[in-house]
């Protein structure tokens, strides 16, 4: 994919992300990180709610034992300068879903890094459709992994170089404008501008 092609489409679209991009994501995400960073989020059952909802953690056939275990590495982890994707992966591969199968979930893995060092950026399936990535048709489980990977550098190369070359000045200053009460750093503005992009791609196909 041209990168260039790439951020001048979004920022011919910037607009229309801003538009469809509410406070309340913002803010609740910033409410999460606030809560975060108190202490012991075991021991934080609002945090625990809060998140499963605005990550859609109970949307995804997870058990209650696999929602014990992630919160349980999220503070495990939170104090670690340099984290494995990796070893969160198999750490939760070890957890069936409802449906009695495992499963790697690479999304709520970036998402538990993320919480924790907020300039790793999430990877999702809205955040995918930007960048045209698929892992569906993979089915054994390190090769999958090994895409995921493969796609994770795609996207931190990719913001890192728009962070260098300014490529999003346009929805950037938008985001600025729009919610300037709300301090996050530049990395955590692209997270929700490609996934507020990849939400709009969704609903025009």
């Amino acid at each position: 994919m041209d990168i260039y092609l790439l951020t001048e489409e979004i920022n011919e679209n910037a607009e229309s992300i801003m538009d469809s991009l509410g406070e309340e994501s913002v803010a609740v995400y910033v409410f999460l990180y606030n809560e975060f960073l108190k202490g012991d989020i075991t021991l934080n059952p609002v945090f625990q709610f809060v998140y499963r909802s605005f990550y859609r953690l109970d949307n995804a056939g997870l058990t209650p034992e696999f929602k014990t275990a992630y919160f349980e590495l999220l503070q495990q982890y939170r104090s670690e300068h340099s984290i494995d994707p990796v070893d969160i992966v198999n750490e939760l591969y070890r957890y069936e879903r409802r449906k009695g199968d495992h499963s790697i979930q690479f999304s709520f893995t970036t998402k538990l890094i993320n919480m924790i060092e907020p300039t790793y950026p999430i990877y999702d399936s809205e955040v995918a459709r930007v960048f045209q990535f698929s892992t569906y048709y993979i089915k054994d489980k390190e090769k999958k992994l090994a895409r995921y990977l493969e796609q994770q550098d795609i996207i931190i190369q990719t913001y890192n170089q728009i962070i260098e070359e300014n490529l999003l000045k346009k929805p950037i200053v938008q985001f600025d404008t729009r919610f300037k009460n709300y301090k996050l750093p530049l990395t955590k503005k692209l997270d929700f501008i490609f996934w507020t992009y990849g939400k709009i791609l969704r609903l025009k196909s």
